[in-house]
């Protein structure tokens, strides 16, 4: 089926593409569209026409190429079935059935080889599944065959820019230009295009032309701007700034920027002049205080920096959005000036009382407390933004981590509860749930909990899975469950196999268990090899060398554990291991018992250690 003549404003695709982009902003991805007002507008496009063609039977004129076009006549019956396939495919795809839909369009591209509508479908699903050369051919075929449509353009530009070629949809975009000359969007696209293959002077070019179109605006002189600083050309730069301040001499924000350049040219004493002339018409001017802040900054003095961000800060003339971004900016240098603890707090509060509501003002301020230990108001002003939004995971997590840091578990089962019930199906709140039960002694709940968790992991997160079958292997250890911690432990490698904590801990409980202990050294050694310098897995391919009988490859390797323990590590366990390997190894008899001195009052008190203290050593 081939598109109808766009210039008679009845062509059904060439419609779409023009109450798209009146309705959305583009932004380079055909995807980001209200899809569901698409399919309403489709649908009762393809039922007017299906009605039309059973009530007549017209002759359908085709654009078989961007040069010449063809008239074909295709029978009703035709065109019918034709339209059918076409609209089961459009639901298809609307109900993500790739498959079905693939093969419905194939059918109508039988029926219809020229038809542009099918080409762009089929290119679609062809880009979806990867295969790229017939994603190309169609999409290729679907501008080709209407040339005039804007939809079809944009499709194949985005298309080309996936595959990084970009003189290719800088050539489509050039040809639709001359289609649509007064469509300020097509130069935004050219300029962008031409920014990407570094084009600069086609990119402002580009810009000019959009300006003929709309006059001048501030967006395309700062793009103009950065444009000639990039080409080395700051002062045709600088001009497009001195256009704004005589188009718009009222609004100092220009004059502010201008500012702001000298700044950047080192010519700061030019830059405080301006900022101080703007001040003296406008003594409220919250951005030139913000200027001035960077003067004085540049200058050394510090204090008069913060007094300018502060009194910024605190001007209701300053849009929200730009507070928070130098709240943002400036929370680091607020926690580190032990000074100005008082007025720190003040200033928040001042904020605070000003912006109840705004999440990011208490946000700042719990970071603030935080980074002051002050961790019990920070709690407060968390608790305050799940208030204001409780469906803001961050905030959520927040808590959640200040709790695990003080140990108190009991409140963390507490918070990832309600953040089950606010936020349902975010894994990270059963496994931070998983470790509270553990550590109060609720294993079960903590197995339950991982389960539970397990069901709403997506498959782009295999590192967070395997994790999660990690703990789970770790907590059926302790209960003696050792078969399901086996079967875990193997889920955990087969979702991400360069775990290595799984690896240690799995080849460590073989080890105790001797059971599979080839397996266990192999998983060992890969440890060594990506850490050979940790301690606890060089004890651990030391054990399972102990246990399979090769002493003075273990004695080596329990030595160079030794050799790297630091202040973090329990050594209780390995000084254990070392007193028996070099024990079994009869030749240091007097040190193998110091080791398990040394274990037993490093916090090992098992009744096997003393046994073997006691003893001094058992029966080789």
């Amino acid at each position: 089926m081939a598109d109808l003549d766009i210039q008679e404003n009845i062509e059904l695709y060439g419609l779409l593409p023009e109450f798209f982009f009146k309705n959305s902003s583009f932004t380079g991805n055909y995807h980001n569209f209200n899809y569901q007002i698409f399919m309403h507008i489709i649908r009762y496009l393809l039922l007017y026409f299906v009605l039309a063609a059973v009530s007549c039977s017209t002759a359908r004129t085709a654009i078989a190429s961007p040069v010449h076009s063809v008239q074909r006549e295709i029978p009703d019956s035709i065109q019918r079935k034709f339209l059918y396939y076409f609209y089961e495919g459009i639901k298809q795809k609307e109900n993500n059935q790739l498959d079905q839909a693939l093969e419905s369009f194939r059918f109508c591209n039988s029926l219809d080889s020229l038809d542009a509508g099918v080409q762009s479908e089929l290119g679609l699903i062809y880009a979806n599944i990867g295969l790229i050369n017939n994603a190309t051919i169609c999409l290729e075929n679907a501008f080709r065959f209407a040339p005039r449509n804007w939809w079809y353009a944009m499709q194949l530009i985005q298309f080309q820019l996936q595959l990084k070629h970009f003189d290719r949809a800088i050539e489509i975009a050039n040809s639709i230009q001359k289609v649509y000359p007064e469509k300020p969007e097509i130069y935004n696209l050219l300029a962008s295009l031409y920014k990407q293959t570094k084009s600069y002077d086609k990119a402002i070019g580009a810009y000019e032309k959009l300006e003929n179109l709309t006059g001048i605006d501030q967006s395309i002189s700062f793009e103009k701007f950065r444009l000639y600083v990039l080409s080395n050309r700051p002062k045709k730069g600088i001009a497009e700034i001195d256009k704004l301040i005589h188009k718009f001499p009222a609004e100092d924000k220009f004059k502010v920027f201008r500012g702001d350049i000298f700044m950047e040219q080192k010519m700061p004493e030019k830059a405080y002049q301006i900022y101080m002339d703007v001040l003296k018409d406008d003594p409220q001017n919250a951005l030139a205080y913000v200027s001035l802040s960077e003067y004085y900054k540049q200058k050394n003095q510090p204090e008069k920096a913060m007094e300018c961000i502060v009194t910024a800060l605190k001007n209701d003339q300053l849009d929200m959005d730009t507070k928070m971004n130098i709240l943002g900016q400036t929370v680091e240098k607020l926690v580190q000036d032990s000074s100005k603890i008082a007025e720190t707090d003040s200033l928040f509060r001042l904020l605070i009382d000003r912006y109840p509501l705004e999440e990011q003002v208490h946000g700042y301020y719990a970071q603030y407390l935080q980074f002051r230990g002050r961790n019990a108001k920070a709690i407060s002003e968390l608790e305050t933004m799940i208030n204001i939004n409780p469906k803001n995971n961050q905030t959520w997590l927040r808590l959640i981590q200040i709790y695990l840091s003080e140990e108190k578990f009991k409140q963390v089962v507490e918070i990832t509860s309600r953040a089950i019930v606010n936020v349902p199906k975010v894994p990270v709140w059963y496994f931070y749930r998983g470790i509270a039960d553990y550590q109060l002694g609720e294993y079960f709940q903590a197995i339950k909990a991982y389960q539970d968790g397990l069901m709403y992991i997506q498959p782009d997160q295999a590192g967070m899975k395997s994790d999660f079958y990690a703990q789970m292997g770790d907590i059926y250890f302790k209960l003696e469950k050792k078969d399901s911690a086996f079967i875990s432990y193997e889920n955990a490698l087969v979702a991400n196999p360069k775990n290595i904590l799984v690896m240690n801990n799995y080849a460590y409980y073989l080890s105790l268990n001797k059971q599979a202990l080839k397996k266990a050294e192999r998983m060992s050694a890969k440890t060594v090899e990506l850490e050979p310098k940790n301690s606890t897995y060089l004890d651990t391919y030391a054990w399972i060398l102990y246990q399979e009988g090769n002493y003075s490859l273990a004695k080596f390797y329990i030595e160079r554990a030794m050799d790297n323990l630091d202040k973090t590590t329990d050594s209780s366990i390995i000084l254990e291991h070392y007193g028996d390997i070099l024990w079994v190894s009869g030749n240091d008899d007097a040190k193998a018992l110091e080791m398990w001195k040394k274990s037993y009052d490093a916090g090992n008190k098992t009744d096997e250690l003393k046994q073997k203290i006691d003893n001094k050593g058992w029966k080789r």
